[in-house]
């Protein structure tokens, strides 16, 4: 009789494993989720980099532009007084989009950084997770043969 209740209890011991080997399964499923998730983070980003770098090169056009404008308007005189009002605020726009650029960038920076440990992080804990339901999927398969 101790022998049938010694193959009851290494059955419900490996039932109990296989079920937990099927929740660190789930678990190592959303690793692979996260993962993904970071490298769509990590094309957002890029994409960004682009955005902002072009309204660095627009920021700067404009500058371009107003200095030329402020110039023209020197040269027509007094009628043309209010249009050298025009081309200072203009200017003082695109500085300012410059700067809002600048800042748009070291954000980025900082995100990927933030970015590129993280998804360092989900890899090496998606491979410990691998190999932790690997070992007990072994062990499972162990008490059950």
């Amino acid at each position: 009789m101790s022998g049938a209740n010694d193959d009851a209890d290494l059955n419900a011991k490996a039932r109990r494993l296989a079920g937990e080997v099927a929740e660190l399964k789930s678990l190592a499923e959303a690793f692979e989720r996260w993962h993904q998730d970071m490298i769509g983070l990590t094309g957002c980003n890029r994409s960004l980099h682009g955005t902002g770098e072009e309204l660095v090169a627009v920021a700067r056009s404009l500058i371009m532009v107003s200095l030329n404008a402020a110039i023209e308007a020197a040269h027509a005189g007094e009628s043309a007084r209010g249009f050298v009002v025009v081309a200072s605020e203009v200017r003082n726009l695109a500085v300012q989009a410059q700067r809002l650029a600048a800042e748009l960038r070291d954000g980025l920076h900082k995100s990927n950084l933030l970015a590129a440990a993280t998804f360092q992080d989900i890899q090496a804990g998606g491979k410990m997770m691998m190999a932790a339901v690997s070992g007990l999927g072994a062990s499972v398969d162990r008490l059950t043969s």
